[in-house]
């Protein structure tokens, strides 16, 4: 059929992605072009295939040999400078607001999770809207939470810093914090003090937990576009 809508499928688990392009290639106006499911894989693809939207999973292996997850949402801003004409849809099973807020603001089309039966349902539809007529579709329940803004708390770079440093060496004393970052372990009390107060919590371990919930601390999130320091 001429003027199909060209889908490109970047995801690690196959029975999903072919699940993917089963549903979508039930719509004759749309044919997925190509599937792959490491991050190493994608620029080649999108090289050789006529892509029109891509859909992604976050936390993508970016190798055979390196099956650490990929932060895909990462590299949303750089693909939709090197390919504007690609519309990017996430689709994940990652319930965490801090994730749904970093792929919303790096620019992609929308968020779905895998656990959203009724917008799998309609999967085509959605994809030819967002397509068609530059629409965004979020889950519902995504939808929700960025609706309440005040529940994914902004961190600053350093703050960041601070919670990965506390996050991956629980006994380090604030002496060494300030030793590491270069500052006074007065500014490394501030900073504590006021991701607790971000966070909710009045702890280290608290602050974790709670950074881990929102999806602070996945793999990769130190890259993320976070604040500006002040």
């Amino acid at each position: 059929m001429d003027n199909q809508i060209q889908i490109g499928i970047l995801e690690d688990h196959l029975a999903t992605a072919r699940g993917i392009k089963a549903q979508l290639e039930n719509n004759p106006h749309l044919a997925v072009t190509w599937m792959a499911h490491y991050y190493q894989d994608l620029e080649e693809n999108l090289a050789e295939n006529p892509t029109n939207l891509l859909i992604l999973d976050v936390g993508l292996p970016k190798s055979p040999e390196e099956p650490d997850p990929y932060p895909i949402f990462n590299e949303i801003p750089r693909l939709l400078e090197n390919h504007p004409e690609i519309k990017i849809m996430v689709i994940s099973m990652h319930n965490r607001p801090a994730l749904f807020k970093q792929v919303k603001n790096a620019g992609a089309s929308g968020y779905i999770l895998k656990t959203d039966a009724d917008s799998f349902n309609r999967l085509d539809e959605i994809l030819l809207d967002v397509v068609e007529n530059e629409s965004i579709y979020f889950s519902p329940e995504v939808m929700e939470v960025l609706a309440r803004p005040e529940e994914i708390p902004d961190l600053t770079k350093r703050q960041h810093e601070v919670l990965l440093l506390i996050a991956n060496q629980p006994g380090i004393s604030n002496a060494k914090l300030a030793e590491e970052l270069v500052v006074a372990s007065s500014t490394i009390r501030n900073h504590l003090s006021d991701i607790y107060i971000k966070l909710g919590v009045s702890s280290r371990a608290s602050a974790i937990l709670k950074a881990q919930e929102l999806g602070l601390l996945t793999s990769g999130a130190e890259n993320l576009s976070l604040t500006p320091d002040d």
